[in-house]
């Protein structure tokens, strides 16, 4: 390095509640939640090499500061899209356990994702987990820091995103994570990530190597 080349980093604090739901949900489009327990004990840090998906995904990012307008519509979206590079390169396997939840909870989850196209009832999830539904309730909230209800509606709709990014029709990718009514996965769309789906899908197409 020299003040003509200098060494150039950055630092991005990754989001718990966001790095779980990725995570959570790359589980789920991928047909299986990885039960945590077995292994080694994730590492407080981790080295890995910054490969070509996290660059183009921070760029674009990085882009959008030119436009207070542009970073109030998009950063949200442009910030998965960096999270996702993250768990899917080389430091992915330390953030998914670092980002992960208990056994039990996990069954529940497991249960949940192999139904997304199905109503699961909160009571359902709990006897997956061997709780009562209080008890399940409040796991639930400290292992996620959602809710249950709260959590099928954001991993529904995180599996969807991410059908629609990689080229899935809007509607298709709807019916595949349980809405019938399009208005209402339109709706609840664009209220988890301020765009409609269509939108979405011209703003967040996956960059090659995630999809």
């Amino acid at each position: 390095a020299s003040p003509d080349n200098p060494l150039l980093g950055v630092m991005v604090s990754l989001e718990p509640r966001m790095m779980t739901e990725l995570a959570l949900a790359m589980e789920s489009a991928a047909g299986a939640i990885r039960k945590p327990g077995g292994g080694p004990i994730p590492q407080g840090l981790a080295l890995a090499r910054w490969d070509d998906a996290f660059t183009e995904a921070l760029l674009r990012l990085l882009q959008l500061g030119e436009s207070p307008v542009d970073m109030a519509v998009l950063g949200q979206g442009r910030l998965r899209e960096l999270f996702y590079a993250i768990l899917k390169g080389e430091a992915g396997e330390a953030a998914r356990r670092a980002f992960g939840v208990g056994n039990e909870i996990a069954r529940a989850i497991q249960y949940l994702s192999a139904r997304l196209d199905e109503p699961v009832t909160i009571e359902e999830m709990a006897a997956q987990a061997g709780m009562s539904r209080a008890v399940f309730h409040r796991r639930f909230r400290q292992a996620t820091t959602m809710s249950p209800i709260q959590f099928v509606k954001s991993m529904r709709l995180n599996n969807a995103a991410m059908k629609i990014a990689g080229g899935v029709p809007v509607s298709k990718a709807a019916w595949d994570v349980g809405y019938a009514s399009s208005s209402q996965f339109s709706r609840e769309f664009r209220r988890m990530f301020g765009q409609s789906p269509r939108q979405w899908s011209r703003a967040n197409p996956l960059p090659a190597g995630l999809a």
